[in-house]
């Protein structure tokens, strides 16, 4: 009955009505829920999150260890976001928020989603395309050489193969035993491409499968994909701020140039009201998103530094003994 009223489940779409998965949908209608509960009370709030926590970092390992393909968890960030950005946008005569710092939010909100949009986008540029020649493709003309030219050409092969044996000696012993063969669809592929089992294609320079985005983050994306992360977090901790500096007393940390920043003091009470009481489990919703976020890029911006994927680095790689400013620029450019 369930695999029925799954098959059934299908939204309009140009082309055709698309089936949707239970785990799609779920995000949906799960986060508001508890969103809504964690602002009860203090008490419902430290078991929601603390509880939710658990029970996504442990489906996150599952279908990382077993290589599930699921569109849970990107479905989860986007809800997530649209949500943060919606309660934001409808409480904020409540917050009293200032148009320029609304402005700040809407337009590091916008760089953030058009970044992760384009390297979910790009994400298909990175597969290894190989053309194969079949039997029935036209042969070139083939005319008669003479014996110069047959010795010329056989010492020119000689000399070709030598020095594909030395760069394919050198790749090897950095790389492992054939780097440019795939050990899963046994095709040729460029140096650094890795095989996605989730994908099931070849990704030039893989360095992961982001079941945030749903695709895998290699040569085409990588940039994009870091781009996102630092966009995401200031927007996040931007959007936070002004939150727990409305709902809380506010003091002055820092002026930066005229600008006064101002960070949450003391937050008792705030669960006297409920619109406050949501307004501030948003604010530690989106602080816990930026934290994981920090913790990701942090990784990503070490592993670019020693020039090596998440993907070699999980092999066993630990850098290409090159220099920090020489791995970055060969990221950037």
């Amino acid at each position: 009955m369930l695999l029925t009223f799954q098959d059934r489940l299908r939204i309009p779409w140009q082309g055709g009505a698309k089936q949707v998965t239970l785990d799609s949908i779920a995000p949906i209608f799960v986060i508001p829920l508890l969103i809504s509960l964690a602002a009860i009370n203090a008490y419902t709030c430290i078991v929601i999150f603390l509880a939710t926590s658990v029970i996504i970092c442990y489906a996150f390992n599952y279908v990382q260890r077993r290589a599930v393909r699921t569109s849970f968890f990107s479905m989860w960030i986007i809800s997530s976001l649209l949500y943060l950005i919606l309660l934001f946008e409808t409480t904020g005569p409540l917050l009293e928020v200032l148009p320029e710092e609304n402005l700040a939010l809407v337009v590091l909100s916008i760089v953030t989603s058009v970044s992760f949009w384009q390297a979910r986008k790009r994400a298909t540029l990175n597969n290894v395309v190989q053309t194969v020649v079949g039997v029935g493709s036209e042969l070139p003309d083939i005319t008669e050489t003479s014996a110069n030219e047959e010795d010329d050409a056989e010492q020119t092969t000689l000399l070709i193969e030598q020095d594909l044996e030395d760069i394919q000696t050198t790749i090897d012993d950095a790389s492992g035993n054939q780097p440019n063969r795939c050990a899963t669809c046994r095709k040729s592929v460029p140096a650094r491409t890795a095989h996605c089992p989730l994908c099931r294609v070849c990704i030039r320079r893989y360095d992961h499968h982001s079941y945030w985005l749903n695709c895998c983050i290699g040569e085409k994306n990588h940039r994009l994909y870091i781009v996102g992360l630092i966009f995401a977090i200031f927007a996040l901790l931007l959007g936070a701020d002004l939150i727990l500096t409305a709902v809380c007393h506010p003091f002055k940390a820092v002026n930066i140039f005229g600008l006064q920043i101002l960070l949450p003091d003391d937050c008792t009470g705030v669960f006297d009201m409920y619109e406050l009481g949501l307004a501030y489990v948003l604010a530690v919703y989106a602080l816990l998103i930026t934290a994981c976020m920090v913790a990701v890029l942090v990784r990503q911006l070490y592993l670019i530094s020693r020039g090596i994927t998440m993907h070699e680095y999980k092999r066993g790689m630990r850098g290409n003994n090159k220099t920090v400013k020489y791995n970055w620029k060969n990221f950037i450019l």
